[in-house]
């Protein structure tokens, strides 16, 4: 059992980066470390143990019914008729022994070029005791989110195809107990996700056959999300991913995959903030949706230094994140 207090919790929801003071040439400067926090940061979470042990790729690897997580346009690639999956994570296991992540998908094909199906999600945060500010325990609760997903997937041609998913998702973090004056509630969104595949089986590598395939996907294209009644909203773990695959057909039982994924968090950087709140680097990350999207691009402030003279130093930094299997 765990045991947390309220405020805790609730910090831990919104929570928007650290300061830590550093010395350098016997000059002392701060680094505000910009995280960038999104709420319900399980629906990024991999359902499936092949693209975890993978290094959680999946955009162009071949189609199964964990697609939906990593590119629902590739199940109209695939070669089976229909397909249903269970599969259940636990999480953080070193740490608690109460947290997983189960995860149900299925879909069946529809002529050759249609795939039609859907998923369901669940996360659970295990039991936690909370508490007031004085540790009187006031109640039990499992916290616990869901995602409910609909995916359909159409070729375009014999080597492309789209995919559309819509989704719903329920987040019950607080029960609905009030911090001070502030009342809590769960947090609800819809969301969609798009992307494309292509698969070319016709490559030949010397005397070998092989397949090449690329993918991309947008998921989590959605509302914000608030816990509290008079909170600001956060932003869903909108996820740009960019990949591909080639797998080399060694023989009739062997074959090597080398695949690669690129990608990108479309959600705004907070801005770096001087004493007085005052935007330093950086541009403010409190706009709409499609607006966070497109600014997610080129709003990266990167590491502000504060001199002992309390002037500022911006040092830029631009960074991408890449999996890798072979």
């Amino acid at each position: 059992m765990k045991r947390i207090s309220i405020a805790f919790l609730l910090v831990a929801i919104a929570s928007k980066g650290l300061t830590q003071t550093l010395s350098k040439d016997d000059d002392d400067f701060t680094i505000q470390l910009n995280t960038i926090t999104t709420a319900v940061p399980f629906l990024i979470i991999s359902p499936d143990s092949r693209a975890g042990a993978m290094g959680d790729v999946g955009v162009a690897t071949s189609p199964d019914v964990n697609s939906f997580h990593w590119n629902t346009a590739k199940l109209s690639f695939s070669k089976e008729k229909a397909e249903f999956g269970v599969s259940y994570s636990p999480w953080l296991r070193q740490l608690v022994e109460d947290i997983h992540l189960s995860y149900l998908a299925g879909y069946t094909k529809i002529g050759r070029n249609h795939a039609v199906g859907g998923s369901l999600r669940y996360f659970s945060l295990g039991n936690i005791t909370f508490t007031d500010v004085n540790g009187t325990v006031t109640r039990d609760f499992s916290p616990n989110e869901f995602e409910v997903l609909g995916g359909y997937a159409f070729r375009l041609s014999d080597r492309s195809s789209i995919g559309f998913n819509g989704k719903f998702v329920y987040s019950n973090l607080t029960a609905g107990v009030n911090v001070g004056s502030t009342g809590t509630k769960p947090g609800l969104a819809g969301a969609v996700d798009l992307s494309y595949a292509y698969v070319n089986e016709d490559i030949r590598l010397g005397n070998k056959n092989a397949t090449l395939s690329v993918g991309t996907s947008i998921s989590n294209i959605g509302n914000k999300i608030a816990y509290t009644v008079d909170s600001h909203r956060d932003f869903l773990p909108t996820n740009l991913r960019v990949g591909t695959g080639l797998n080399i057909r060694l023989d009739k039982y062997n074959s090597l995959l080398t695949t690669v994924d690129f990608n990108k968090l479309l959600v705004p950087t907070p801005p770096e903030r001087g004493i007085d709140g005052e935007i330093i680097s950086g541009k403010d990350n409190q706009v709409p949706v499609v607006s966070g999207i497109l600014q997610s691009f080129y709003d990266a402030p990167g590491n502000v230094f504060q001199n002992a003279d309390s002037t500022y130093e911006v040092e830029k930094i631009h960074v991408w994140v890449k999996s890798f299997a072979k």
